[in-house]
């Protein structure tokens, strides 16, 4: 009998030994194939870029709200100086890369915008939804509308089938509404104050000069708002002119409408269709947004995985998608195949993926980034490039580089 128990201790430890031995196995591997900067990442580097990876969504919904778990399933938070949280909540039609994409929309506008509207739109405990299907079409049920919305269908997220092809049957809504977000909750407006009144006053003066002074030539003349009374009426009704039109401003500025075959922006409702011509036909609405926005997006952007050969950077009219894509000014490839990319005239930064990348910077100072330390690459020197080869398999990859003056690793920057 004491043989017996004994023989059953041993067995019990060994298998014990054994689960922790595969435990750390699981775990030394996905520390390798899993990278998330906060966690895995120690980083030394000061100028380090960091970003969000999907490994900083998190499933767990009901920590936030028990009624939301019901209709969402995943979630990611942007955390506002005042130790507050900025919660965009996701529904299972929503991909990963689109819930990135909004993310870093969203912290583009933030950053930009300043800490004051950060706390003011924490502090509003609103949230953005991402629900499934195109806005309006029923698919949702209106319990599940618990904030501003953007919907999975008007997500075109940078280098997507939508964003390459500009398809305006899936426009990209995603300035647009994050920006209402941004806006009623963070900036405020004239029904409800928020961190930003100069601002606010700026927008409502552009929205003053962009309509005609008398409401019976509204739709007809003006910069704004064409063929569209009734529309007009009822935003005016709801103390939203100023919102709706600021967002064309935005959507033009960006390039979201310089490849659509009609005239003017906005489905034609806006006079201006590209930054040029905001400048030339409307200068107050051009002011405001370039005080309140940069011209180039200075946030670290995904190119979506399925995304496939050179992805282009500086204006080419023979590629329309490169309208919008002159403004981006920091871009990742994801996933593992093997592409590359071209820059701009500006200062960009690069990160690759798992593939075989080849990364041209174009002009300006540019940086390839890299997700460890120097010491886990080999670099090798040609004449024309430079490639950089990662030890560490599923991670960076293999990099041909042109044009690049700066490689960023986790722990120093190499001047080359």
């Amino acid at each position: 009998m004491k043989k017996k128990v004994v023989l059953t201790s041993i067995a019990f430890i060994i298998g014990i030994g054994v689960m922790y031995l595969c435990y750390n196995i699981y775990l030394k591997k996905n520390t390798i194939s899993k990278i998330k900067n906060e966690d895995y990442i120690n980083i030394k580097n000061e100028s380090y870029m960091t970003y969000k990876d999907v490994f900083d969504i998190k499933t767990d919904v009901s920590r936030i709200n028990k009624k939301a778990s019901k209709y969402y399933s995943k979630y990611i938070d942007f955390l506002a100086p005042n130790g507050k949280s900025i919660y965009i909540l996701a529904q299972d039609e929503i991909t990963d890369e689109q819930l990135l994409y909004a993310y870093n929309l969203l912290s583009f506008y933030l950053n930009n915008l300043g800490e004051d509207v950060q706390n003011q739109l924490a502090n509003s405990k609103e949230v953005l939804i991402l629900p499934n299907g195109a806005d309006n079409d029923g698919s949702v049920p209106d319990e599940a509308m618990i904030g501003q919305n953007l919907n999975q269908k008007e997500i075109a997220n940078i280098g997507s089938k939508w964003y390459i092809e500009n398809d305006y049957e899936h426009r990209d809504a995603s300035f647009e509404e994050i920006f209402h977000f941004v806006h009623d909750y963070g900036i405020g407006t004239v029904q409800n104050k928020g961190a930003l009144p100069k601002l606010t006053e700026k927008i409502e003066k552009a929205i003053k000069n962009a309509l005609p002074e008398k409401e019976t030539d509204w739709g007809k003349n003006g910069l704004w708002g064409y063929d569209s009374i009734e529309w007009l009426k009822e935003l005016s009704e709801e103390g939203s002119l100023a919102q709706e039109y600021i967002v064309s401003v935005i959507d033009s500025y960006y390039g979201l409408w310089e490849a659509w075959k009609e005239k003017g922006g906005m489905w034609g409702i806006y006079c201006a269709k590209t930054r040029d011509e905001i400048k030339e036909k409307d200068n107050v609405g051009y002011k405001v947004i370039t005080s309140m926005l940069p011209p180039y997006i200075n946030q670290m952007f995904r190119i979506d995985p399925s995304f496939e050969g050179n992805f282009i950077m500086y204006l080419d009219e023979n590629i329309p998608y490169t309208y919008k894509s002159q403004y981006l000014q920091y871009l990742t490839l994801t996933g593992d195949k093997n592409s590359g990319i071209i820059g701009n005239d500006l200062d960009n930064i690069f990160m690759g993926n798992s593939g075989n990348n080849t990364i041209d910077g174009g002009n300006g100072f540019n940086i390839m980034q890299f997700r460890g330390s120097s010491d886990e690459y080999t670099i090798l020197r040609d004449s024309d490039k430079i490639v950089v080869k990662d030890s560490i398999p599923n991670r960076d990859g293999e990099n041909t580089l042109k044009r690049i003056q700066v490689l960023r690793f986790t722990d120093k920057d190499i001047n080359i």
